[in-house]
Protein backbone atom coordinates (compact mmCIF):
# COMPACT_ATOMS: atom_id res chain seq x y z
CA UNK A 1 0.00 0.00 0.00
CA UNK A 2 2.79 2.39 0.89
CA UNK A 3 4.64 1.69 -2.34
CA UNK A 4 1.41 2.01 -4.34
CA UNK A 5 0.73 5.46 -2.84
CA UNK A 6 4.34 6.49 -3.50
CA UNK A 7 4.06 5.33 -7.11
CA UNK A 8 0.89 7.39 -7.51
CA UNK A 9 2.74 10.49 -6.25
CA UNK A 10 5.57 9.82 -8.71
CA UNK A 11 3.17 9.44 -11.62
CA UNK A 12 1.46 12.71 -10.70
CA UNK A 13 4.89 14.36 -10.59
CA UNK A 14 5.70 13.00 -14.05
CA UNK A 15 2.33 14.22 -15.32
CA UNK A 16 3.16 17.74 -14.13
CA UNK A 17 6.79 17.59 -15.27
CA UNK A 18 6.04 18.14 -18.97
CA UNK A 19 4.02 21.35 -18.62
CA UNK A 20 6.30 22.45 -15.76
CA UNK A 21 9.42 22.34 -17.96
CA UNK A 22 7.60 24.01 -20.86
CA UNK A 23 6.17 26.78 -18.67
CA UNK A 24 9.41 27.54 -16.85
CA UNK A 25 11.66 27.60 -19.92
CA UNK A 26 9.31 29.40 -22.32
CA UNK A 27 8.32 32.13 -19.88
CA UNK A 28 11.95 32.85 -19.08
CA UNK A 29 12.88 32.78 -22.78
CA UNK A 30 10.21 35.31 -23.69
CA UNK A 31 9.98 37.60 -20.66
CA UNK A 32 13.70 38.15 -20.03
CA UNK A 33 14.93 40.62 -22.63
CA UNK A 34 18.55 39.46 -22.73
CA UNK A 35 17.52 35.82 -23.02
CA UNK A 36 15.15 36.80 -25.83
CA UNK A 37 17.88 38.74 -27.63
CA UNK A 38 20.34 35.87 -27.26
CA UNK A 39 17.76 33.60 -28.89
CA UNK A 40 16.80 35.79 -31.86
CA UNK A 41 20.15 37.45 -32.64
CA UNK A 42 21.42 34.43 -34.68
CA UNK A 43 18.38 34.88 -36.96
CA UNK A 44 20.27 37.76 -38.57
CA UNK A 45 22.34 35.08 -40.31
CA UNK A 46 19.34 33.00 -41.40
CA UNK A 47 19.05 33.09 -45.23
CA UNK A 48 15.23 33.00 -45.09
CA UNK A 49 15.11 35.97 -42.70
CA UNK A 50 17.59 37.97 -44.78
CA UNK A 51 15.68 37.24 -47.98
CA UNK A 52 12.35 38.23 -46.43
CA UNK A 53 13.75 41.46 -44.96
CA UNK A 54 15.32 42.37 -48.32
CA UNK A 55 12.02 41.69 -50.11
CA UNK A 56 10.07 43.80 -47.63
CA UNK A 57 12.53 46.69 -47.88
CA UNK A 58 12.36 46.55 -51.67
CA UNK A 59 8.57 46.49 -51.50
CA UNK A 60 8.67 49.51 -49.20
CA UNK A 61 10.49 51.44 -51.92
CA UNK A 62 8.04 50.53 -54.66
CA UNK A 63 7.25 53.54 -56.79
CA UNK A 64 9.69 55.85 -55.00
CA UNK A 65 12.88 54.89 -56.81
CA UNK A 66 13.52 55.70 -60.51
CA UNK A 67 13.81 52.64 -62.72
CA UNK A 68 17.35 53.61 -63.69
CA UNK A 69 18.43 53.49 -60.03
CA UNK A 70 16.56 50.31 -59.17
CA UNK A 71 19.41 47.82 -59.88
CA UNK A 72 21.76 49.86 -57.69
CA UNK A 73 19.18 50.05 -54.89
CA UNK A 74 18.52 46.31 -55.06
CA UNK A 75 22.25 45.58 -54.91
CA UNK A 76 22.68 47.97 -51.97
CA UNK A 77 19.89 46.25 -50.02
CA UNK A 78 21.33 42.82 -50.83
CA UNK A 79 24.74 43.93 -49.55
CA UNK A 80 23.17 45.46 -46.47
CA UNK A 81 21.45 42.26 -45.27
CA UNK A 82 24.78 40.45 -45.58
CA UNK A 83 26.65 43.05 -43.54
CA UNK A 84 27.50 43.53 -39.87
CA UNK A 85 25.44 46.71 -40.06
CA UNK A 86 22.32 44.61 -40.58
CA UNK A 87 23.20 42.34 -37.65
CA UNK A 88 23.52 45.36 -35.35
CA UNK A 89 20.27 46.82 -36.65
CA UNK A 90 18.55 43.45 -36.19
CA UNK A 91 19.55 43.35 -32.51
CA UNK A 92 18.37 46.93 -31.98
CA UNK A 93 15.10 46.17 -33.76
CA UNK A 94 14.42 43.19 -31.51
CA UNK A 95 15.36 45.23 -28.44
CA UNK A 96 12.53 47.58 -29.38
CA UNK A 97 10.20 44.72 -30.33
CA UNK A 98 10.59 42.77 -27.06
CA UNK A 99 8.39 44.99 -24.82
CA UNK A 100 5.83 45.17 -27.63
CA UNK A 101 5.80 41.38 -27.88
CA UNK A 102 5.24 41.07 -24.13
CA UNK A 103 2.46 43.63 -24.24
CA UNK A 104 0.81 41.69 -27.07
CA UNK A 105 1.01 38.36 -25.22
CA UNK A 106 -0.22 39.96 -21.98
CA UNK A 107 -3.05 41.72 -23.82
CA UNK A 108 -1.77 45.13 -22.73
CA UNK A 109 -1.65 48.44 -24.63
CA UNK A 110 1.41 49.08 -26.80
CA UNK A 111 1.69 45.60 -28.23
CA UNK A 112 2.84 44.67 -31.72
CA UNK A 113 0.45 45.88 -34.39
CA UNK A 114 -2.19 43.50 -35.66
CA UNK A 115 -3.35 44.42 -39.16
CA UNK A 116 -6.12 42.34 -40.64
CA UNK A 117 -5.32 38.75 -39.76
CA UNK A 118 -1.59 39.17 -39.15
CA UNK A 119 0.82 40.44 -36.51
CA UNK A 120 3.08 42.96 -38.24
CA UNK A 121 6.75 43.57 -37.47
CA UNK A 122 7.78 47.12 -38.41
CA UNK A 123 11.35 47.15 -39.73
CA UNK A 124 11.81 50.81 -38.77
CA UNK A 125 15.32 50.59 -37.30
CA UNK A 126 16.52 48.39 -40.14
CA UNK A 127 14.94 50.71 -42.71
CA UNK A 128 16.77 53.72 -41.25
CA UNK A 129 20.06 51.86 -41.55
CA UNK A 130 19.28 51.06 -45.18
CA UNK A 131 19.07 54.74 -46.05
CA UNK A 132 22.54 55.24 -44.57
CA UNK A 133 23.72 52.32 -46.66
CA UNK A 134 22.35 53.97 -49.81
CA UNK A 135 24.52 57.02 -49.15
CA UNK A 136 27.59 54.88 -48.44
CA UNK A 137 27.00 52.89 -51.67
CA UNK A 138 26.50 56.13 -53.61
CA UNK A 139 23.03 55.23 -54.80
CA UNK A 140 21.87 57.96 -57.22
CA UNK A 141 19.73 60.59 -55.47
CA UNK A 142 20.01 58.64 -52.20
CA UNK A 143 19.31 61.75 -50.17
CA UNK A 144 16.00 62.22 -51.99
CA UNK A 145 14.68 58.72 -51.44
CA UNK A 146 11.71 59.02 -49.06
CA UNK A 147 11.38 57.12 -45.81
CA UNK A 148 11.71 53.38 -46.32
CA UNK A 149 8.72 51.47 -45.01
CA UNK A 150 9.43 47.82 -44.37
CA UNK A 151 6.83 45.63 -42.67
CA UNK A 152 6.78 41.85 -42.24
CA UNK A 153 3.65 39.86 -41.43
CA UNK A 154 5.02 37.40 -38.90
CA UNK A 155 2.19 35.24 -37.53
CA UNK A 156 -1.57 35.14 -37.89
CA UNK A 157 -3.58 37.40 -35.60
CA UNK A 158 -6.08 34.68 -34.60
CA UNK A 159 -3.21 32.39 -33.56
CA UNK A 160 -1.78 35.07 -31.29
CA UNK A 161 -5.19 35.84 -29.79
CA UNK A 162 -5.48 32.16 -28.91
CA UNK A 163 -2.00 32.24 -27.38
CA UNK A 164 -2.77 35.16 -25.03
CA UNK A 165 -4.73 33.16 -22.40
CA UNK A 166 -2.24 30.27 -22.72
CA UNK A 167 0.69 32.62 -22.05
CA UNK A 168 -1.11 34.12 -19.07
CA UNK A 169 -1.57 30.63 -17.63
CA UNK A 170 2.07 29.74 -18.33
CA UNK A 171 3.27 32.84 -16.47
CA UNK A 172 1.15 32.01 -13.45
CA UNK A 173 2.27 28.38 -13.35
CA UNK A 174 5.93 28.81 -14.35
CA UNK A 175 7.11 28.67 -10.73
CA UNK A 176 4.37 26.64 -9.02
CA UNK A 177 4.40 23.72 -11.47
CA UNK A 178 8.15 22.94 -11.31
CA UNK A 179 8.08 23.06 -7.50
CA UNK A 180 5.02 20.81 -7.36
CA UNK A 181 6.48 18.32 -9.87
CA UNK A 182 9.81 18.03 -8.06
CA UNK A 183 8.11 17.79 -4.65
CA UNK A 184 5.84 14.96 -5.80
CA UNK A 185 8.71 13.02 -7.36
CA UNK A 186 10.99 13.38 -4.32
CA UNK A 187 8.20 12.60 -1.86
CA UNK A 188 7.11 9.57 -3.84
CA UNK A 189 10.61 8.10 -3.95
CA UNK A 190 11.20 8.90 -0.27
CA UNK A 191 7.98 7.20 0.86
CA UNK A 192 8.37 4.09 -1.29
CA UNK A 193 9.28 0.81 0.36
CA UNK A 194 10.74 -0.33 -2.99
CA UNK A 195 12.71 2.70 -4.11
CA UNK A 196 14.43 0.93 -6.95
CA UNK A 197 11.14 0.08 -8.67
CA UNK A 198 9.77 3.54 -7.92
CA UNK A 199 12.85 5.16 -9.49
CA UNK A 200 12.30 3.05 -12.61
CA UNK A 201 8.69 4.27 -12.80
CA UNK A 202 9.84 7.86 -12.27
CA UNK A 203 12.47 7.57 -15.00
CA UNK A 204 10.09 6.05 -17.54
CA UNK A 205 7.42 8.59 -16.63
CA UNK A 206 9.81 11.51 -17.15
CA UNK A 207 10.95 10.20 -20.52
CA UNK A 208 7.37 9.71 -21.71
CA UNK A 209 6.32 13.16 -20.42
CA UNK A 210 9.21 14.90 -22.16
CA UNK A 211 8.62 13.05 -25.43
CA UNK A 212 4.97 14.11 -25.35
CA UNK A 213 6.05 17.75 -24.99
CA UNK A 214 8.49 17.32 -27.90
CA UNK A 215 5.59 15.99 -29.99
CA UNK A 216 3.35 18.89 -28.91
CA UNK A 217 6.14 21.32 -29.76
CA UNK A 218 6.49 19.84 -33.25
CA UNK A 219 2.73 19.98 -33.85
CA UNK A 220 2.58 23.56 -32.61
CA UNK A 221 5.34 24.58 -35.01
CA UNK A 222 3.43 23.03 -37.89
CA UNK A 223 0.33 24.99 -36.93
CA UNK A 224 2.19 28.27 -36.46
CA UNK A 225 3.92 28.10 -39.83
CA UNK A 226 0.83 26.83 -41.66
CA UNK A 227 -1.27 29.72 -40.37
CA UNK A 228 1.40 32.38 -40.80
CA UNK A 229 1.34 34.75 -43.78
CA UNK A 230 5.17 34.54 -43.75
CA UNK A 231 6.06 30.94 -42.79
CA UNK A 232 9.68 31.51 -43.81
CA UNK A 233 9.88 34.05 -40.96
CA UNK A 234 7.55 32.40 -38.44
CA UNK A 235 9.41 29.08 -38.57
CA UNK A 236 12.87 30.43 -37.66
CA UNK A 237 11.37 32.67 -34.95
CA UNK A 238 9.52 29.70 -33.45
CA UNK A 239 12.67 27.59 -33.50
CA UNK A 240 14.71 30.37 -31.90
CA UNK A 241 12.24 30.90 -29.05
CA UNK A 242 11.81 27.18 -28.37
CA UNK A 243 15.41 26.08 -28.94
CA UNK A 244 16.30 26.15 -25.24
CA UNK A 245 13.13 24.22 -24.42
CA UNK A 246 14.13 21.48 -26.87
CA UNK A 247 17.55 21.15 -25.22
CA UNK A 248 16.06 21.05 -21.72
CA UNK A 249 13.50 18.42 -22.73
CA UNK A 250 16.22 16.10 -24.02
CA UNK A 251 18.33 16.73 -20.91
CA UNK A 252 15.39 15.73 -18.70
CA UNK A 253 14.92 12.66 -20.92
CA UNK A 254 18.52 11.80 -20.15
CA UNK A 255 17.85 12.26 -16.43
CA UNK A 256 14.87 9.92 -16.77
CA UNK A 257 17.04 7.30 -18.45
CA UNK A 258 19.62 7.65 -15.67
CA UNK A 259 16.91 7.11 -13.04
CA UNK A 260 15.80 3.94 -14.83
CA UNK A 261 19.36 2.59 -14.70
CA UNK A 262 19.83 3.51 -11.02
CA UNK A 263 16.44 2.05 -10.13
CA UNK A 264 17.22 -1.19 -11.96
CA UNK A 265 20.52 -1.55 -10.11
CA UNK A 266 18.86 -0.92 -6.73
CA UNK A 267 16.11 -3.43 -7.50
CA UNK A 268 18.63 -6.14 -8.39
CA UNK A 269 20.59 -5.51 -5.20
CA UNK A 270 17.40 -5.75 -3.17
CA UNK A 271 16.60 -9.07 -4.78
Amino acid sequence: MRTGFATLLVLLGCLLAGPAVAAYVLVDEITDQQTYLDAVTPLADDPAIKAEVADRLNAGLAGSVPDVARPVVDASIANFVESDQFRRAWVELNREVHPQLLALLRDEPGGLAVEGDAVVLDLGVVADEVKERFVADRVPLADRIPEVRGRVEVVSGPAVRQAVPAFDLLEKLSVILPIAAVALLVLGVALSARRGATLVVAGIGLVVAMLLVVLAQWLARSQVTARSPSPEVAGPFYDALTGTLTVVLWVVCGVGGFLVIVGSVLSRRRN
